[in-house]
């Protein structure tokens, strides 16, 4: 059927990253770049992931779990509400009444095939973002929209966000936070390269947002401009990324 040996796996969110087209690819005997089906899947479901996270002492928001009969009354605010299989933070609502929760769950519905919405305690402070590559950290970055949050909006239009890397802050938060993405990575069972989301409080407390599995690929995209701070041009960690893939499936480049 397919008369492809290898395939360079770019594709960031959906089936792309949530390890559908990755089990495809192992039926057709198809090689690829990156972490397996199994592992995408995990750090693609919002829920699972953030369960993991819990089970192994990694810090993340508070979160319930709704669905179409759920009662919302004790529901803390403000809140995130999001999918829980989406990326590029489609559907995502930021909500500080009722109403506007109420409202945000039936929109999110629009974005997920799943019966189930994530409704995440708010947390207010910097965020940032440390890439995984051959399993050590990148240096971090920082990202300031210029308006609201980082949504879909102001992830794709330019000019929209600042984008600080490597992000000024203390060494010592640096290594924490690529110690958490790295340790995150390898729990989840994520190979060769990722990318995980933090918010950090004015009081230096640290929550993880979500891990990426394949994240945005573009040379402007946030991993690439990690690893351009660490002296990688977009050519090199494309090669880096190819060679270490060869490694996971022991081939002779």
């Amino acid at each position: 059927m397919f008369n492809v040996r290898y395939c360079f796996l770019g594709l960031h969110g959906g089936i792309g990253e949530n390890g559908q087209l990755a089990a495809l690819f192992d039926i057709y005997g198809i090689q690829y770049t990156g972490s397996g089906y199994q592992a995408s899947l995990l750090a693609m479901d919002k829920q699972l992931s953030k369960e993991i996270m819990r089970i192994n002492g990694l810090p993340t928001a508070n979160w319930t779990i709704v669905s179409e009969k759920s009662d919302l009354s004790s529901i803390n605010l403000p809140a995130v509400v999001k999918p829980l299989d989406n990326g590029s933070s489609i559907g995502v609502v930021l909500v500080d009444t009722k109403d506007k929760l109420v409202q945000a769950i039936e929109e999110t519905k629009a974005y997920t095939k799943s019966s189930k919405i994530m409704v995440e305690n708010k947390i207010e402070g910097r965020e940032f973002s440390v890439g995984v590559l051959g399993n050590k950290g990148l240096p971090a970055i920082e990202i300031r929209p210029i308006n609201g949050f980082y949504d879909y909006h102001n992830k794709y239009q330019k000019d929209m966000t600042e984008e600080i890397v490597p992000a000024l802050i203390s060494s010592e938060l640096t290594s924490t936070l690529q110690r958490m993405a790295v340790e995150l990575h390898n729990i989840l069972g994520l190979d060769i390269y990722s990318r995980t989301d933090f918010i950090v409080t004015e009081d230096n407390e640290i929550y993880i947002i979500e891990i990426n599995s394949l994240p945005g690929m573009t040379p402007q995209s946030l991993l690439p401009q990690e690893a351009k701070a660490l002296g990688l041009s977009y050519e090199e960690l494309c090669e880096k990324i190819i060679e270490l893939s060869l490694c996971k499936y022991q081939i002779d480049d």
